[in-house]
């Protein structure tokens, strides 16, 4: 049995699949450690993985160096047979190999195409060449060679294994084709065992029928701190608790801050704090309102439900796009999250005879014949036998 390590950047998007994986490697015998920010130490023991910190990892763009130097020093005295690398972060992937150790690497976002992606190609160009220099600046320091893949220089690629290349995504979210390095291995979303989910406590205070014959809408926020997405999520939220009083539905709010508003919330709303949650509270939700990032919403496509969703960067809007065209959600604009644009998408949701509801169970039904953690600890285990 191997010993891996799984390095992943703080937000939980990224860390929740590792974690996933993570305890079905460990049940398959293997030795399992989490390297990831402090933030997430509790999340790493309940799940019952071994936990190191990592104070570098907050912005996985930057302190590129400081990441791979902080990472060599944590593998430095252990017997590390592989790393999982987040594909996100440059870092670790260059830590493994200076260390000599094989690595495989995990994308929490989908691999659209070069071309799909939204801006100007001479601004992203630029960009991109700018950051290759970066890139190899930082190996020349650690004495690694330049970089000869030129997808590395790709910033959701910049940790790309040339062995395996797990995607926590399902394949019906990706719409076009090409563009996928070969070794990838699209696994759908990993997300914990039922048993650790459980014991998000704070969901208890809620009852089974919050408000009887109201439906229930479930706002998912986004654990991001950027100022820019946290404006806007406030603005949602706030759109949210007022429609709720108009429109007669019972709100819940699975928010990462506790709730700081000047006036008491409404009986009919509810603030969960606690984390993982979406498997507590997408089965009691008819509707999500959620800012479209990859993780969340395919938890609320497993559960088959519909979405409101305000895309808060750039990839969410190519995803927003993509749940439109299955018939699963509407989007808001960002610069449009107000209580008129919500109320009316919420309004075609929630209406009697929607057909968005139907499609979505429909979708989480073929989503249902999968078992994302099973098939990506299958990946990493054949590449494992293949490499010993």
């Amino acid at each position: 049995m191997a010993h891996l390590f799984i390095a992943v950047q703080r937000v939980l998007g990224h860390v929740i699949p590792a974690l996933a994986i993570g305890q079905q490697l460990k049940k398959k015998g293997h030795k399992v450690t989490l390297v990831t920010h402090p933030a997430n130490k509790e999340l790493a023991v309940r799940a019952g993985l071994a936990f190191l910190p990592a104070e570098w990892g907050k912005f996985p763009e930057k302190f590129i160096y400081e990441q791979a130097q902080e990472m060599d020093a944590l593998l430095a005295g252990r017997e590390v047979d592989w790393m999982i690398c987040d594909s996100s972060q440059a870092a670790p992937a260059y830590a493994a190999e200076k260390r000599g150790i094989p690595w495989i690497s995990l994308q929490t976002t989908v691999p659209y195409p070069e071309e799909a992606l939204p801006g100007s190609r001479t601004v992203f160009n630029r960009l991109r060449q700018s950051y290759a220099r970066e890139l190899n600046g930082v190996r020349m320091r650690l004495g690694l060679p330049p970089l000869t893949d030129d997808r590395r220089t790709r910033g959701d690629l910049a940790g790309l294994s040339p062995r395996l290349h797990l995607v926590n995504v399902h394949a019906a979210l990706y719409p076009e084709e090409g563009g996928i390095p070969e070794q990838s291995v699209f696994t759908g979303s990993c997300t914990l065992e039922s048993g650790d989910r459980d014991r998000v406590t704070e969901a208890s205070r809620l009852e089974a029928e919050p408000c009887p014959g109201r439906p229930v809408v479930l706002v998912c926020a986004s654990s991001t701190e950027r100022h820019d997405s946290r404006e806007v999520m406030n603005r949602y939220i706030g759109a949210a608790v007022s429609l709720s009083e108009e429109n007669s539905f019972h709100l819940i709010v699975a928010e990462h801050k506790p709730y700081e508003g000047k006036r008491p919330l409404p009986p009919h709303v509810s603030w969960i704090t606690a984390y993982p949650n979406h498997d507590l509270l997408l089965p009691r939700a008819d509707a999500v309102i959620t800012h479209g990032g990859c993780g969340t919403v395919q938890s609320v496509m497993r559960y088959g439900v519909p979405m409101v969703v305000i895309p808060l960067a750039s990839d969410q809007h190519l995803l927003a796009r993509t749940c439109e065209r299955l018939g699963i959600a509407l989007t808001v604009g960002p610069e449009e999250a107000g209580r008129g644009r919500i109320g009316q998408a919420l309004h075609s949701l929630l209406a009697e005879g929607n057909p968005y509801t139907p499609r979505a169970k429909e979708l989480a039904a073929i989503m249902g014949r999968d078992n994302p953690n099973e098939t990506a600890v299958r990946a990493i285990e054949q590449v494992l036998q293949n490499n010993s």
